[in-house]
């Protein structure tokens, strides 16, 4: 999934919904971002996870073409995401 497909898909959703990693049926918090190689990595770790809004602001001045990534070794590539309540599920 690129990033302006993301945003284009989630321009109507509320801006605090919280992002997480949905991985083997485990909800893990996305807690940063990051840029390398004309890909967009989501973090994954403890903590509190980004809503929606600090998204869209974190990345505003990133190539709106980059693909979106789960950083982990090796890195998983983003094909959706799915809505539950208060949330966003990457996976």
């Amino acid at each position: 999934m690129r990033l302006i497909d993301f945003n284009l898909s989630t321009i109507d959703l509320h801006p605090a919904l919280r992002l997480y990693w949905e991985h083997n049926g485990q909800q893990a918090p996305v807690v940063d971002l990051k840029t390398q190689h004309h890909q967009l990595y989501l973090i994954i770790g403890t903590g509190r996870p980004l809503t929606l809004d600090q998204l869209r602001t974190r990345s505003q001045q990133v190539d709106q073409q980059v693909s979106l990534f789960v950083a982990q070794n090796p890195p998983q590539r983003l094909y959706g995401y799915r809505l539950v309540p208060h949330q966003i599920l990457f996976g």
